[in-house]
């Protein structure tokens, strides 16, 4: 087994339960979420939770969410040499990609290829083309929503591009 970490963003009171209940049963181990309400209502939570599970249980695990239509969410999987990300809005629908053991995303030579296919000699479609690979239109929504589970200072090792560079940018002084 491997180390999993489900990020529930957003969910209806009327799924928390259903939520533990599907962890449970795609894990066989009981779970229980410690969630916190949307400040903005009383009727959205967010919580998480981390799991022992494989790749396999990652996916089915995102795929049962995501058939819930009403949820903002990531699953994460960390083995020892690889891991995945799954990100899922209501809005944009479900973003999968394959990830090292800091979290990067890989990105195939293929998919480059293709990217600089579309692209041709315009490097706004290329900028948007690997927006898509890396999936930057979940990191925006979800951005938000990483700040406030685990304190403002957590977001359990997902970072968007955006937010990194900034990040990044605070930390460099001119000579």
């Amino acid at each position: 087994m491997s180390e999993g970490l489900v990020l529930i963003h957003r969910a209806p009171s009327a799924l928390l339960t259903h939520v533990e209940w599907t962890i449970s049963g795609i894990t066989g181990n009981p779970t229980i979420i410690n969630w916190t309400k949307e400040y903005s209502t009383d009727s959205i939570f967010r919580g998480s939770v981390a799991i022992d599970c494989s790749l396999n249980d990652c996916a089915t695990l995102a795929s049962a969410f995501m058939n819930l239509k009403q949820l903002s969410f990531e699953v994460i999987h960390q083995s020892a040499l690889s891991g995945a990300r799954w990100s899922f809005t209501p809005s944009l629908g479900m973003f999968h990609c394959a990830t090292d053991e800091a979290g990067n995303l890989f990105v195939g030579e293929n998919q480059i290829r293709t990217s600089m296919e579309k692209a041709g000699s315009n490097i706004l479609k290329l900028q948007a083309e690997l927006r898509k690979l890396l999936g930057q239109a979940w990191d925006d929504e979800l951005e938000p929503y990483r700040e406030l589970i685990g304190g403002a200072e957590s977001n359990h090792g997902v970072m968007s591009a955006e937010a990194e560079r900034v990040s990044y940018g605070q930390n460099i002084r001119p000579l």
